[in-house]
């Protein structure tokens, strides 16, 4: 489904001596909250030839720091960012910054902080920091969820790019926009240093938005809901062996309508609602906000069977349904909200840190028949129950099996490589909080081919 990883570099922490830090490479990168190496998996995939290298990387998670080490042979630095100087930085001679920056300041579900969240201030830090840099970095891509994009720390962040002579391009991007069945829509920048040309540069000063207002002033490019020109952005790239020719036309329902700085006193769905109301008035022709060409007609994406595990067909035999069996009393207590798919299902919801913890709004199952939940009464046959059943007694349904995705299947979906492994004493409930911490590679890869592609094409 992917690419091998390279060999693995000499164990240790990812700090370069003096001694290595001058060696030439085409890209150096350095990875800021690296996680278990969604960003590293990234760069290898938007760079195969082998002229890119991670020359460091941080992250203060030690679960996040043993994965990490266990498939690539280095361990991230664990100092919090937000007290490293300037000096330091400039060592690794990087070229390439790749961030990820805590979510929890601007997710809808969250208190919204945003720069005033502690969270926040280590990448604020890392701004402050990029004027006094003997060696700055001539690209850099920062990932977070979507509300970064009408934030005040993303406002911050253009205005630090704009005054270190960058330019950049902003993205909300969704892994089904790239065939893989998985709706996880994430903000995305990109920048590279004024001069060096973007592939789609004439484009680009085409759709720039004359309206736009903010740090940056006004005629700066619009959010883009669609793929960035890369050959990486074709779903052949993402859709395992074999099912390259299962992509069905799917119309757009994530990552396309624009979501405005929500009003004083007004509720993330409220927000929704009116930010849906304006995109489909738009659509008929009424200039409200969206920009044209901001959302993609339609995409083709796979069905979720070829990024199961062998046998998860077979559900009286395989032990994936009875490992990851999702409890009746689970069940019962969000049969609301129970997001069920089958195999040939062409959409699947994020996965979050607490998928396998909770059953609430937390990820999608896998079941063994289509189920309306919402409909169970949440009572069960009365066989079922080691109940006497008597004749007149009302008739119970009963759900399908249902279990949930195993870690291996959901690091496919996010697009890692088959290599990829988590050492044996990380549990499966920390191996879905690091999975539901990471990103998808398949949204991640193509922005790297594109960023690091200074050839303006014709």
């Amino acid at each position: 489904m992917s690419a091998d990883a390279p060999p693995a570099a000499k164990r240790g922490r990812t700090e370069e001596p003096a001694a290595t830090a001058n060696l030439p490479a085409a890209v150096r990168a350095l990875e800021f909250y690296c996680g278990v190496g969604g960003l590293h998996y990234s760069l290898q995939r938007a760079r195969p030839d082998g002229d890119a290298r991670v020359v460091g990387a941080f992250d203060i998670n030690p679960n996040a720091c043993d994965v990490y080490e266990h498939n690539f042979g280095t361990r991230p630095i664990a100092n919090s960012l937000y007290a490293v100087p300037a000096a330091r930085l400039d060592k690794f001679n990087s070229n390439l910054w790749l961030m990820s920056p805590p979510c929890q300041p601007f997710t809808r579900q969250g208190s919204q902080r945003d720069k005033a969240d502690a969270r926040a201030e280590s990448f604020l830090r890392l701004l402050d920091l990029l004027p006094s840099l003997k060696n700055k970095p001539s690209h850099l891509l920062v990932e977070n969820v979507v509300g970064f994009e009408t934030s005040e720390t993303r406002e911050t962040m253009l205005e630090t790019l704009c005054a270190n002579g960058f330019e950049f391009r902003e993205f909300i991007l969704s892994p089904r926009m790239f065939g893989v069945p998985y709706s996880r829509p994430r903000y995305f920048c990109v920048a590279k240093t004024k001069g060096l040309k973007w592939a789609d540069g004439k484009d680009e000063e085409k759709n720039a938005d004359a309206d736009a207002t903010g740090p940056v002033g006004p005629g700066r490019p619009p959010v883009r809901r669609s793929p960035p020109r890369s050959c990486l952005s074709h779903p052949k790239h993402w859709v395992p062996r074999g099912h390259e020719d299962d992509l069905e036309r799917a119309d757009p329902t994530e990552a396309t309508v624009p979501r405005p700085r929500r009003e004083d006193g007004q509720t993330a769905a409220q927000a929704a609602a009116v930010a849906k109301a304006r995109h489909e008035l738009s659509s008929g022709g009424d200039p409200l906000g969206v920009s044209p060409g901001s959302v993609t007609a339609t995409y083709g994406v796979a069905s979720l069977r070829g990024f199961l595990e062998p046998g998860s067909d077979d559900v009286d035999s395989s032990s994936l349904w009875s490992e990851h069996a999702v409890p009746i009393a689970e069940l019962r207590k969000a049969k609301l909200s129970v997001d069920a798919v089958l195999p040939n299902d062409r959409k699947c919801n994020c996965f979050t840190k607490s998928y396998g913890k909770f059953t609430k709004g937390t990820g999608s199952f896998l079941a063994e028949k289509r189920f309306d939940f919402k409909a169970w009464d949440g009572e069960l046959e009365p066989e079922v129950r080691g109940d006497v059943a008597k004749e007149n007694e009302k008739e119970k349904t009963h759900p399908p099996r249902v279990r949930y995705f195993s870690p291996r299947e959901v690091a496919n979906i996010h697009s890692f490589p088959a290599t990829f492994a988590f050492p044996e004493r990380i549990t499966t409930a920390q191996r879905f909080a690091l999975l539901g911490n990471s990103l998808s590679v398949a949204c991640v890869a193509p922005l790297l081919e594109y960023l690091l592609n200074d050839s303006e094409e014709a």
